[in-house]
């Protein structure tokens, strides 16, 4: 849902502030300050409405969703007399309008609780702000073409729930007498954040929250919509300090924004909102919870009230009896329930799992681990903690410092658990020399990793601290981009269908704040979408919500309850490469490393000059006194090249001929290979004194001075820019998840499985339930037996009679109940019933039961089935080369078929014995030809 960026940046504190509490003292009372914003407002908009009358009425085009085309007036014709003309039935079914003019008439107006997208980060790729979501009230201002939106869109939801967090907030200020904060639409509803002091909303408060909005929409006010000045906004909110705060700081001077009136409440929003509140026919309070201004515990607590709305009753019964089956679903509470998983105070946001959950956990990393292996990717093992010198190069220190765990290790400085595995991948990359034919190379990685979330924010397994992810980094060449980019999403597709889950495709582009430059970015987003449209399936834009690294797929995928999870991910990184400076070696050409190394030389004499220029600054500092004597890495190349270019224009203006002009140009080469010499010399004498320093201290300490030079001429990773040695290029990076986080999904899987697990994932396959003491030892036996094919299997040996342990079976989700009596023993087989079913499979024998076992594991996929399909092409070429050594003549003789053949098959993988035998005669045969031919010539 699109106000759910709005939530995202609205709670995450991106405006300013100048003070952590700003509510002050609160006791609950009347609203005494609606009168005068009332009166405020109306002025405003009864000024407004008499200024629209006066606008010039001119003739328009309106073109609907089915290609008809309707006369209107511009400034009159609204989108709902357009509906009314239609049907007045379908006009009361309408909530909204989707716009789209030929020629865009409207200001732009501040957005007040929405952070605004910075020109600088827009994206190359089409975002597709093309049409306008409009009121129904509201009128056209010019051609256009028109979609009424019913409750069923997702955009018509989002104004209807937005219009109901307009009336919750409106019983919240006559019940409480609160100032208001930020009440969006999000998925699923809607919320409003209030500043009551030190009050609490209670359950026992919901039925008057809900009184005063029924009250509301009984008396089917209006939304009435004013444009106002900064000037005009801080006047009527001047009781509010929230509202102040938000005007002062997201309101430039001399800028517009919009408010809207429903009853008594007058709230800062640029809608669009209902005709009027009686189109809100069911209102209910959900939950509450306590909330911080801003998101930030230093700031005023906030009460959050939350509700859900419908515009008929029966989509509200609907509702309430999904929530109930929802509820019972959680996984929180069937995990405590099957003694899956559990939570300590002692280790907030660290999941404790038990034997069973451990099942589940490890089953879906060995499944992966098997596909990894199918599909080409390599499984590492990574350390935990690093240096933080390692995030300050990734860029990660800067940006989530506050989501690191740190630990001050003294003299060794600042280490910090790994909250990701992409920046140790890369030094696995880096510490080991690839060429062109090595890449793609796939890093796998089930890496613990940490994140220190806030511990408000902890919710069962969806927000841990502690956690697995099935992630992946593909280290590529920019040719490999759309290939593998296609490979990750058919890996995904294959994966979410297993479950049972639909998903949804969104190109996530550049943010505001982001790493590297413009150009990589839109290369980047380019390579992204082009993978997306080989892959085939639909996909959304995602302006600005990329990662700050590189673009993303973001996949977003549904249960069976059509709620929507955030789990997958493929990101597509140029940056982490250059900032850890990973090279592969591109071409053994002669000629082109020849190139590079003319081209590398070039940048070296532009660098030695950077170096120093910086040098003399630093001495000229010096000898001014002490002062910051930290450089700054060098330039780009690219920045380097304008200077060396005004370099040339001055020269040329000060030289006749073309041949003094070279001559000076290598003089002043020369001169500079000789000062960088000069310099780097002073500076390698400068740092010999530090070494002999520590090689004395090492040895007093028992070390060697190997070791101790080992150490010290170690490779230093340094952010700055990095130059491609010569025959060199740099890899790409695409960040690859398809579950994400092991324990959010298997949370997903909980509530979707709602604790039925499908039997290849199931902690609980089977029970054997012995008719009598007697035959224990028999289905103990068996028990092993199926255990030792890899399945998990129980033995009942209670006291209780048969019909109660098979229903203690299903209670406790076993997929299947074995009986074993005196006729299963008689004759071999054990007697097998569906517990989920309670119907009954048959007498099965241990080889067919295993058989059946394994008719239910997951299908194969498309990968699988592509290679059995080579080795069944492989099998049947074998065995028609079984009898003779070639395809025709006796065995012995070679014939016309046979040459015809060779080309074909030689492409072949030769794994099998008969092929390679032909294969080498074959080529042994065409050499002597070729041999006679050229003696004939």
């Amino acid at each position: 849902m699109q106000q759910g960026s709005r939530l995202k940046e609205a709670t995450e504190g991106t405006i300013q502030q100048f003070a952590n509490k700003i509510g002050g003292p609160f006791k609950i009372a009347k609203p005494v300050f609606q009168e005068k914003r009332l009166k405020l407002f109306s002025e405003i908009y009864q000024r407004q409405q008499a200024e629209l009358k006066q606008m010039q009425q001119t003739p328009i085009k309106i073109t609907l969703k089915d290609g008809k085309q309707i006369e209107g007036k511009k400034w009159v014709t609204t989108p709902l007399s357009i509906a009314q003309g239609i049907s007045k039935k379908m006009a009361e079914n309408m909530v909204a309008a989707k716009v789209v003019y030929e020629t865009i008439f409207e200001k732009s107006f501040v957005d007040v609780d929405h952070e605004e997208t910075s020109s600088q980060a827009s994206s190359t790729i089409h975002s597709k702000p093309d049409y306008l979501i409009w009121d129904l009230t509201r009128p056209l201002e010019g051609d256009c073409s028109l979609e009424l939106l019913s409750f069923d869109d997702k955009n018509g939801q989002e104004v209807f729930w937005h219009s109901s967090a307009h009336i919750l907030g409106s019983a919240l200020e006559e019940i409480y007498g609160c100032h208001l904060c930020i009440g969006p639409a999000i998925e699923g509803g809607f919320f409003y954040d209030c500043y009551i002091g030190d009050i609490k909303v209670t359950q026992n408060d919901y039925v008057k929250i809900e009184k005063a909005a029924q009250d509301l929409v009984a008396a089917k006010q209006e939304f009435q919509r004013a444009i106002l000045t900064k000037e005009e906004c801080l006047e009527i909110f001047g009781s509010n300090p929230f509202k102040r705060q938000l005007i002062t700081n997201k309101i430039p001077d001399g800028s517009l924004t919009t408010a809207y009136r429903c009853g008594n409440l007058i709230d800062l929003c640029t809608g669009p909102h209902l005709p009027n509140t009686s189109y809100v026919k069911a209102f209910q309070i959900t939950k509450n919870s306590a909330a911080y201004w801003l998101g930030k515990n230093s700031n005023d607590d906030l009460q959050r009230v939350y509700g859900i709305s419908f515009p008929n009753k029966k989509l509200l019964d609907e509702y309430v009896k999904i929530q109930k089956e929802l509820a019972l679903r959680d996984h929180r509470n069937v995990g405590k329930k099957q003694n899956l998983y559990l939570f300590h105070q002692l280790s907030p946001g660290s999941a404790f799992f038990y034997p069973s959950g451990a099942h589940i956990y490890n089953t879906l990393m060995n499944f992966l681990r098997r596909q990894y292996y199918i599909r080409g990717y390599q499984e590492v093992i990574s350390p935990n903690i690093f240096n933080a010198q390692l995030w300050k190069i990734s860029g990660h220190y800067d940006k989530y410092k506050e989501n690191l765990f740190f630990i001050n290790m003294g003299e060794e400085g600042e280490y910090g658990l790994k909250p990701m595995n992409c920046p140790g991948h890369c030094l696995m990359f880096d510490m080991v020399q690839h060429s062109y034919r090595d890449l793609p190379i796939r890093f796998a990685d089930f890496g613990v990793l940490h994140r220190n979330e806030v511990h408000g924010a902890l919710t069962g397994l969806t927000r841990v601290r502690r956690f697995q992810q099935d992630d992946a980094h593909i280290f590529c060449r920019m040719d490999q981009i759309q290939d593998e980019i296609r490979n990750c999403l058919d890996f995904l597709s294959y994966i979410y269908s297993l479950f049972g889950f639909e998903f949804k495709l969104y190109l996530s582009t550049r943010p505001e704040k982001f790493l590297g430059t413009k150009d990589v970015w839109d290369n980047a987003e380019y390579q992204l979408e082009q993978g997306l449209k080989k892959f085939g399936k639909h996909f959304e834009i995602n302006p600005g919500d990329g990662a700050f690294y590189g673009p993303k797929i973001d996949v977003k995928l549904y249960d069976a309850y059509k709620r929507e999870h955030q789990c997958g991910t493929i990101q597509l990184d140029f940056n982490l490469p250059e900032r850890f400076n990973l090279q592969f070696r591109a071409s053994e050409d002669v000629h082109e490393v020849q190139q590079d190394k003319e081209t590398v030389h070039n940048e070296q004499i532009q660098v030695a000059q950077e170096i120093i220029d910086i040098h003399r600054k630093e001495s000229h500092q010096s000898d001014q006194g002490d002062g910051d004597l930290l450089s700054t890495p060098p330039r780009h190349p690219q920045e380097q090249n304008e200077q060396a270019g005004e370099l040339k224009v001055q020269s040329s203006h000060s030289f006749q001929s073309d041949k003094v002009v070279e001559q000076q140009q290598q003089q002043y080469q020369q001169l500079q290979l000789q000062q960088h010499s000069h310099s780097a010399s002073s500076l390698l004498h400068k740092k010999q004194k530090l070494p002999e320093d520590l090689l004395e201290s090492g040895s007093s300490q028992g070390l060697s001075n190997h070791e101790l030079h080992k150490v010290l001429h170690e490779k230093k990773y340094e952010l700055g820019y990095h130059h491609l040695k010569p025959g060199f290029a740099r890899p790409v990076i695409v960040h690859r998840a398809i579950l994400g986080s092991l324990e959010r999904m298997i949370a997903v899987l909980t509530e979707q499985c709602g604790g039925k697990w499908p039997f290849w994932l199931s902690p609980k396959q089977l029970i054997l339930c012995p008719v009598s003491a007697y035959y224990r030892d028999v289905a103990e036996k068996i028990s092993a037996r199926l255990r030792l094919e890899g399945y998990t299997v129980n033995t009942d040996e209670s006291d209780q009679t048969l019909a109660k342990k098979v229903r203690n079976a299903q209670i406790q989700y076993y997929n299947f109940v074995g009986v074993i009596g005196e006729e299963e023993v008689r004759t071999g087989v054990i007697d097998i019933r569906d517990c989920e079913k309670n119907t009954r499979i048959g007498k099965l024998t241990i080889p067919q039961l295993c058989k059946f076992f394994e008719s239910l594991k997951p299908p194969k996929s498309k990968v699988e089935m592509e290679i059995h399909e080579h080795d069944d092409t492989h099998l049947k070429l074998n065995d028609e080369l079984q009898d003779k050594v070639f395809l025709d003549g006796d065995g012995f003789v070679v014939g016309p078929r046979d040459y015809e053949q060779f080309p074909k098959i030689k492409e072949i993988d030769p794994a099998l014995q008969n092929l390679i035998r032909w294969q080498k005669h074959m080529t042994f045969l065409i050499k002597q030809d070729q041999q006679k031919l050229q003696q004939q010539e």
